[in-house]
């Protein structure tokens, strides 16, 4: 795969670590970073859109501007890193990246992204991605095949044999119900097994839910397990539905307040006085993404 260098980005953390360089290398890009602030205007537009555009129009927004934050912000929020991180992708793929870019005028941003392309890159397939963008960390197989990883235990079906072992993990940070157990072999990994979550087959958690459930459950006293840790996610997905669902019943009660009013009645004109109307909380834009593409392909 031929590697193409990539846009300088800023010095922060996350560009500087191994695991970045080594996706670049999967995917044949290089990172460097950039000699100076203003270098990264570009980017910094691109992220002050989307928090205006998109972020600003959920329930708990605090903005950037501490005099302007709501009071109620915080009481309000319900939305989960889960649903933000489906809900971002699909704003970014369907909506910002088809506007029209400013620079030139008749091409969508991705038009333009691709118009500057020397040639078409390879694409790597999805499991291979997947693979790629994963974390990774050390652990060792206990007798019988498990595996524990964040307080949660995993078993797979090949690992018995490898008791003792010290494998590789790889897991996605949004769902760590199933994390992939790899032998390092020289230079090469291979993969050994998926390992489940015992109990939590059919569910999802991410890496952020089982740690905050794992410390309410310290800090309750209470002793840690799968089905310790999955009852607190669950409690904690309930509290959020609930947080939705008295959004929902306060509007609808607001909305049959405004319609029960009667207008008072007198024997005079009475001389009215418009309301300033107030500004509606705004929600982003999200389009069906498979929806378009079969309208686009028929």
């Amino acid at each position: 795969m031929s590697h193409a260098i990539a846009k300088p980005t800023d010095g922060g953390k996350d560009f500087r670590s191994e695991h970045l360089k080594q996706i670049g290398f999967q995917l044949g890009f290089e990172c460097h970073l950039r000699d100076r602030p203003p270098e990264g205007g570009i980017e910094e537009r691109g992220f002050g859109t989307i928090n205006t555009d998109f972020l600003s129009g959920f329930y708990g927004y605090l903005g950037s501007n501490i005099q302007e934050r709501p009071e109620q912000a915080e009481e309000e929020a319900c939305i989960t890193l889960r649903e933000l991180n489906l809900l971002i992708v699909r704003y970014i793929i369907d909506n910002y990246n088809q506007r029209i870019d400013a620079r030139s005028g008749d091409q969508t941003r991705f038009q333009r992204w691709e118009a500057g392309l020397p040639a078409l890159p390879s694409l790597i397939n999805d499991r291979e991605l997947d693979i790629c963008l994963m974390k990774k960390t050390r652990r060792s197989i206990y007798k019988g095949g498990y595996v524990s990883f964040e307080n949660i235990m995993y078993r797979g079906d090949y690992l018995p044999a490898y008791a003792g072992e010290s494998v590789l993990l790889r897991y996605d940070p949004r769902d760590i119900s199933t994390v992939f157990v790899y032998r390092q072999d020289s230079a090469k990994e291979v993969l050994l097994s998926q390992a489940h979550a015992i109990d939590l087959e059919t569910e999802q958690i991410s890496l952020e839910e089982a740690k905050a459930a794992s410390r309410k459950i310290r800090s309750a006293g209470k002793q840690l397990s799968n089905k310790s840790i999955l009852a607190e996610v669950q409690d904690r997905d309930t509290f959020i539905k609930q947080k939705k669902k008295t959004h929902k019943e306060r509007k609808k009660e607001e909305q049959a307040q405004v319609h029960s009013v009667k207008p008072f009645q007198t024997k005079e004109p009475v001389e009215t006085v418009e309301e300033t109307p107030q500004p509606q909380k705004r929600r982003p834009r999200v389009f069906n993404y498979e929806q378009l593409r079969k309208d686009y392909d028929d």
